[in-house]
């Protein structure tokens, strides 16, 4: 059974091609050391952050990159209640939920889940300065298959889960010392019927795709999505990215896969 993350979902709305090749055939992009270096970091973020919730030892982390443990400390000064111990919740760093939904496996891996008897939140950490607005949130993928997955696989209903994105500045930003900021999506019923909705019109279309053979179609360039490619050459729309210069091939950040902790 064929496993579909937020990214996958996201990439598949988007430009069926850009699934083809980031996914099924998991084509190499050129890597930007700059940006090698922010996921890094990012990933050392969640790392601590497991091992905190876990009880185990992050001081030799800490000591070793101030900006790391500048975030942390942040962190913890700005959402105190999030850290606060508490017997009748159930708390877990690095939770994955799945379920079978149409011949595939929606899977999801929540940075910090909280499970009380009648609420669910989901907690998600960002390593970069805030680049959405609230409403922007509420239509990304991780947030609408990240509830819908809870809903679907506890007791809880729409109104009674949320999510929280928390964001914290990584090296080299320029507001870095403005403290962490969160943005908080609450969830609907109807909300849950949308993300339904669209989760079997997608699945229907990649089972389709799959089926049909040969490579699986372009967007429309008119749409800009070509702009921000890391295909874009594969494709053959280099101009839609590049302009009729050229340039040299960088990767998108939507085009680089969530390393899992």
């Amino acid at each position: 059974m064929l496993t579909l993350t937020q990214s996958h979902l996201r990439q598949l709305d988007i430009c069926p091609r850009r699934y083809q090749y980031g996914y099924l055939e998991q084509v190499p992009v050129p890597t930007d050391p700059e940006m090698l270096e922010r996921q890094r970091w990012g990933t050392q973020f969640h790392q601590v952050m497991q091992q905190r919730e876990l009880g185990l030892p992050v001081e030799d982390f800490l000591k070793a990159d101030a900006a790391l443990d500048e975030a942390v400390q942040g962190l913890l000064t700005a959402a105190p209640d999030l850290f606060a111990p508490q017997c009748d919740r159930f708390r877990q760093s690095e939770h994955r939920r799945t379920l079978a939904f149409n011949g595939y496996l929606l899977t999801a891996i929540y940075d910090l889940l909280l499970l009380e008897p009648n609420r669910g939140q989901i907690i998600d950490w960002k390593t970069y300065q805030q680049p959405s607005t609230q409403a922007q949130l509420a239509k990304a993928w991780q947030t609408r298959l990240y509830l819908y997955l809870l809903v679907e696989t506890s007791d809880l209903t729409p109104e009674q889960v949320s999510m929280t994105y928390w964001f914290v500045a990584p090296p080299g930003a320029a507001d870095r010392s403005e403290p962490p900021s969160s943005i908080a999506i609450a969830y609907s019923k109807a909300q849950h019927r949308r993300t339904e909705a669209d989760l079997r019109r997608l699945t229907d279309q990649l089972t389709v795709l799959l089926t049909s053979g040969g490579d699986l179609p372009q967007v429309d360039p008119t749409q800009g999505y070509c702009a921000e490619c890391s295909y874009a050459v594969r494709c053959e729309r280099w101009a839609e990215r590049f302009g009729a210069g050229g340039g040299t091939v960088l990767p998108a950040i939507a085009d680089i896969a969530e390393v899992p902790i």
